[in-house]
Formats: C-alpha cells, structure tokens, sequence
C-alpha cells in the first residue's frame, strides 16, 4: 500500500492533468486516441500499443462493439507487462465520453491472449509500475502512472477477487482453460471508482 504522502502526490498530479485538458478543450478519451481522427471498434490507439522497452509495461486504449460496451463509456484501456517471453494483462480502465475514468476490471486470457499471471505477480507488477514517455501520449502516460498509484488499494483488491473468482469458476466448469479462455467471463473483477471524489479527498486532506 502507498503511503499518504504518495496518495497526495499522484492525486496533485492527476489534478493537475485534468486541468491541463480542461483548459486546452480536449479530454483524455479524444487525447487517447493519439490523433487518429476517427475512433474504430477493436482498433489500438495508438496502433502497436505505447511500449516503454526499458520497464516492460505498456498500454493501449480501445472500444469494443456498441451492443459490447457498458453504458455510458466511451472506450478503455488495458494496461500489460510484458517480459521477454509472456505478457500479462494488470488492470482496465474504462472512460466515459467526458473523458474520466468510471470503472477499474481485470480479465481473463481470452480477452488479450495473455498468458495469466497470479494474484502475487500481478501486484507486485503493479506496484512497481512505472512508465517514461515522451511526445503525444507523454501526458496520458503520467496520467496512467497517477492514476494507478492513487487507486492502488483498489486494484490490489481486484486482482485478488480475480484468483478468488478463476479459482470458484474452474471448481464449477472443473476445467481451469476453459474458464480462462471463454468470452463468457471476459471480465472477471470490477468496481466504479470516482476520480475527482478522490481527488477531493487527497488533496482536502493535507490542505484541512
């Protein structure tokens, strides 16, 4: 878990970036399209994903079909760590059309041909997430990173609901591949998280 003063800092950051796209007119879900002008079912934005080589981790936002997203969202991202032989997926982040995040999930394998990684992996992936990018997506790569940091504990719980969840799946179906491979339980884990609440929370906090 991150200690308040770091909650504090991601929370001031992401503060900050909103401001940023509030005042340019633009939102993160237009800025996640990486200047493609239009936005096209399945399609990755940008398109071989944002890949910081020296850490492993990476990301790509996307849509799926109209009669496949949630109400109310306009697109999400997936957010991986790859090592030299496999990869795995650590956390979705869905947008609203206004561009704030309203949903955090994990998945299964069928949903990015991962191959899935434990609870105890994919936390300490997370924790230890870190990108550095420069140019276009620069922003919404600190965006991410923030984001990450500031709803941690909720990942962190998400991630280990997901094992809680394969694990009373593949006692019911009684085949572990099937479960991790069936459209049927694509999302596995979710919660709805509200971005500027929290924002207010951290920030009200050290300032009261």
């Amino acid at each position: 878990m991150l200690i308040q003063s770091n909650l504090w800092l991601a929370a001031q950051e992401l503060a900050s970036i909103q401001m940023k796209y509030a005042e340019s007119g633009r939102t993160l879900s237009e800025a996640a399209l990486c200047g493609a002008k239009e936005f096209v079912e399945w399609q990755h934005y940008p398109a071989n994903d944002l890949v910081d080589e020296v850490s492993g981790y990476e990301f790509y936002y996307h849509a799926h079909s109209a009669d496949e997203m949630p109400h109310g969202e306009h697109g999400h991202f997936h957010v991986i760590k790859r090592d030299t032989k496999s990869f795995h997926h650590l956390i979705g982040i869905a947008l609203n059309p206004k561009g704030l995040p309203i949903r955090l999930f994990t998945t299964n394998q069928w949903v990015t041909g991962e191959e899935i990684a434990g609870s105890t992996t994919a936390i300490k992936s997370i924790r230890g997430f870190e990108m550095v990018k420069k140019g276009r997506m620069a922003l919404v790569t600190k965006w991410i990173s923030a984001l990450i940091k500031l709803f941690s504990a909720e990942i962190e719980c998400l991630i280990l609901e997901r094992d809680q969840k394969i694990a009373q799946l593949v006692a019911k179906q009684g085949n572990r591949e099937i479960v991790l491979n069936s459209k049927k339980y694509h999302v596995l884990t979710e919660c709805k998280i509200d971005l500027m609440g929290r924002i207010s929370d951290h920030l009200l906090v050290v300032n009261s």
